[in-house]
This record gives structure tokens, C-alpha cells and sequence, in this order.
């Protein structure tokens, strides 16, 4: 009876040496139990439960959801959220100088079509352009909202065509005049075939290139908070802590 006294008063001492364990929990849903030691600003240093007298570790606190202290207490690490971490773009150097509202000559010359990257949200298929300027001279522009230089390259293209036809009419008279007229309708359509299809790809890149600079400023201007918060949720007789993020945007 004496010795399972002892025991028992033993592991009453113990148990809570056990139990008296901190738990660091990361952002990314990992668990950590040991013993907190210091909490600052920028990082947090602990020991693990498992080896309390090893070595010390060291966490940045933007790692850091929360801390469970042994006595209860809760400890919630907020993180600030930039902007354009809603919105991953590529930084083409003309941060500043476009505005909605521009037109395409006004910001044409900002930007190298070589240097575009297509993102999820562009409007315009630079692809399909060139093919549709490629079917029909100047489509690929007006598909892009540029109607106006569309028509520009479909006149021209018609207009070799016309000079083509005429001159295929009056070869049997002059058949000189009429061979000089042909050959260089012909090779006038057919430069600006393409030049109309490279152009149609590079309106497409541009003007895709341009959207995605608006959307990079409206980015800029959010006012986003992402907050980690701590509730309790009721399972039988028992209360079990839950943690979770909201998100706050204000523009």
C-alpha cells in the first residue's frame, strides 16, 4: 500500500513537468512543443519538448501563427500582408507614367513586346491576333479594340488588290504596264499582310502589358490586413481552441 502511495504521489509530481509544455504553431499548420524562453519583436527562441536541455532554436515571428503557453495563455502573431502579394505581376518599368484612360499611342513606346509575360487576367491573346490579321488583314487589331489601325492595314490590302485587278484588265492592251502594276500590288499585299500580322501580336503584348501595370497600381492602393484570430469551439464537455485569418480590404 506504502509503495503504490509513493508512486502515485511520484507521478503527481511529474505529471506536471509533463504537461507544463509551450506549443508554437506555424503558419504553415505545423505544431512545435517546447519550452518558450524569449519573445521579441522579430523572432522567437524555444527549446524542444523532446530535448529540453539541447540546443536553443531560433523562429522568425512572421513564421509564427500563435504560441499556446502551459498556463492557457494564447499569444496570436499578426502579419502584415502587402498589397501586392494579392497581386503577382511583372514590374515593367513604367511605374507611374500610365494611367487608365491612355491610348495606345500614348504608351506604345513604354514597353518592349519581347519583354511580355502573360498572366492569368490578360485580356487579349497575342496569338490569336496574328492569326486573325493573318485571315484577314487588320482583324488582329480590331479584335484588340484598335479599330482604327485595323482598317487602316484592311484599306491597304484592299487597295493593292484593286491595283492588282486593274492591272491584270488592262495588260492585254499594255501588257508592260499591266505586268508593273500586278507584281507590285501583289508584293505591296503581301508586305502588308505581314506587316499587319506581326503588328496585330505586339498590339496584343502591349496593350496586355498595359492592363496588367493598371492592375499592379489599383493593387497598390488596397489597404489589406490579414489578422490570424483565436476562438473556441464546444465538443461535448470540453472546449477545443481554433485558430483561423481574416481578411480586411479597404481601397
Amino acid at each position: 500500500m506504502r509503495k503504490m502511495l509513493f508512486l502515485f504521489c511520484l507521478v503527481c509530481l511529474a505529471l506536471p513537468g509533463v504537461q507544463a509544455q509551450d506549443l508554437i504553431t506555424l503558419r504553415d499548420g505545423t505544431d512545435i512543443e517546447g519550452k518558450v524562453l524569449q519573445v521579441s519583436p522579430d523572432e522567437i527562441k524555444y527549446k524542444r519538448a523532446d530535448n529540453p536541455d539541447g540546443p536553443l532554436f531560433v523562429l522568425s515571428v512572421e513564421e509564427v501563427l500563435m504560441v499556446r503557453y502551459a498556463n492557457g495563455a494564447n499569444q496570436v502573431f499578426e502579419r502584415p500582408v502587402s498589397p501586392m502579394d494579392l497581386y503577382q505581376g511583372v514590374d515593367y518599368g513604367t511605374s507611374g507614367v500610365v494611367v487608365r484612360g491612355m491610348s495606345y499611342r500614348d504608351y506604345k513606346d513604354l514597353y518592349s513586346p519581347s519583354s511580355y509575360v502573360r498572366l492569368p487576367g490578360d485580356p487579349y491573346i497575342p496569338a490569336l491576333s496574328g492569326v486573325c490579321s493573318w485571315l484577314i488583314p487588320g482583324l488582329g487589331q480590331m479584335l484588340c479594340d484598335e479599330v482604327g489601325r485595323g482598317f487602316a492595314y484592311l484599306g491597304g490590302s484592299a487597295g493593292c488588290f484593286l491595283l492588282m485587278v486593274s492591272g491584270a484588265a488592262i495588260s492585254a492592251e499594255s501588257p508592260g504596264v499591266g505586268l508593273t502594276l500586278v507584281t507590285a500590288s501583289t508584293f505591296g499585299m503581301l508586305a502588308i499582310d505581314i506587316c499587319s500580322i506581326v503588328d496585330a501580336v505586339r498590339v496584343a503584348k502591349i496593350k496586355n502589358m498595359y492592363e496588367q501595370d493598371l492592375r499592379r497600381q489599383a493593387a497598390s492602393v488596397l489597404d489589406v490586413k490579414l489578422q490570424p484570430y483565436v476562438s473556441t469551439v464546444s465538443t461535448g464537455l470540453s472546449r477545443t481552441p481554433v485558430a483561423g485569418l481574416s481578411l480586411a480590404v479597404a481601397f
